[in-house]
């Protein structure tokens, strides 16, 4: 009696597949290189949507297209002088609409003319960060491949939201999403891993500025992290600590730990009111009273930190509320918090399932 013949392969289950091994490969050889920050891939616009992407062409599932290049390559060091690097750290368990929400503003408000109407084309990057050794938090339930698998996928909606966004005339918002790991738990020291690296670096050729040899960073973060940020009991005193210049020899652990990332950063901050912190506005008082005063008087630590209101459209929505609505199969609600691409590759990984 013939045998029923196989169905074919998902090509979704494929592709999702390849990208957990891609990823696989890429966290075993970042930890053999003993690297505290490597970016291990690059998604273009290209990569995302065909050209031209006039808006009115934008497919919700742009992925689909057989044409399209895969992301998938070792990225390449920009040509062209970066200036601003925009950076999203977070544990992607898994990436939301939030996320998204909190990347694309960000670009929109830095990308802006009004911004900086000048020059209105200062080249800009997005990074999106894992921690493989996050301060806070265990690597579960979702395994870092997984969770990188699920970044990319973010990064795909991003590009699609972008898309959206812009200007076909004067595309403002096509930036080059970079997915990097980092073995640094603390903000200061995976600011300075990213800053030291050679990938963002000025390159090395003669017309090219000298006034910026690194990026202007922007990490962006909720409210609950900058607590985190300048709680005190981060930054244990050590034995003959490396005083920034301008600080005093009586500098504290925090004030020796911190200005350098304050003094080539900005934190752009989305308040989070509730009991614990009050409202806006108490959030808005905090940092203008206590952030300087932890500072010191040289530093003006306050001016480097952007605080506003969370968007209306993602009240609610947290990578807690996604896990519990992927374990639950509950796909309805799931959607409502996490893009299309995001979404799919939840439907195929599964890792959340007990």
């Amino acid at each position: 009696m013939p045998q029923p013949s196989a169905s074919p392969p998902d090509p979704a289950d494929k592709m999702a597949a390849a990208e957990v091994s891609f990823f696989s490969k890429a966290l075993a050889g970042f930890a053999k290189s003993n690297s505290k920050f490597e970016v291990v891939c690059t998604i273009s616009r290209r990569h995302v949507l065909p050209t031209p992407f006039p808006a009115s062409n934008i497919s919700p599932t742009p992925t689909t297209a057989s044409s399209l290049p895969s992301p998938l390559v070792a990225p390449s060091r920009q040509r062209s002088q970066i200036h601003n690097l925009v950076i999203l750290d977070s544990s992607f368990n898994p990436p939301t609409r939030a996320h998204m929400k909190l990347a694309t503003s960000a670009l929109v408000d830095v990308r802006s003319p009004l911004r900086q109407p000048d020059t209105p084309y200062l080249s800009t990057r997005l990074l999106l960060l894992l921690s493989v050794n996050n301060a806070d938090k265990a690597p579960k339930p979702a395994s870092f491949e997984q969770r990188l698998t699920l970044m990319l996928a973010l990064a795909r909606d991003t590009h699609v939201e972008l898309a959206a966004l812009d200007d076909p005339a004067r595309p403002l918002l096509d930036v080059a999403i970079d997915i990097g790991l980092t073995s640094e738990p603390y903000f200061h020291n995976k600011s300075n891993a990213i800053a030291v690296s050679p990938f963002y670096a000025r390159p090395s050729f003669p017309s090219a500025s000298v006034d910026r040899p690194t990026p202007d960073q922007i990490f962006l973060l909720g409210y609950d992290t900058v607590i985190r940020i300048f709680d005190p009991k981060y930054y244990p005193k050590t034995e003959s600590p490396t005083i920034p210049e301008g600080l005093p020899a009586d500098a504290t652990p925090m004030q020796i730990a911190l200005t350098p990332l304050m003094r080539r950063a900005r934190l752009r901050v989305t308040t989070r009111p509730d009991d614990q912190w009050g409202d806006e506005a108490a959030q808005q008082a905090w940092v203008a009273d206590k952030v300087d005063a932890l500072g010191g008087p040289t530093e003006q630590w306050a001016s480097k930190i952007e605080l506003g209101a969370g968007d209306s459209s993602t009240q609610g929505v947290s990578s807690t509320v996604a896990r519990e609505a992927s374990q639950a199969g509950d796909t309805e609600k799931l959607s409502q918090l996490v893009g299309p691409e995001v979404l799919a590759r939840l439907a195929t990984l599964k890792p959340y399932d007990a």
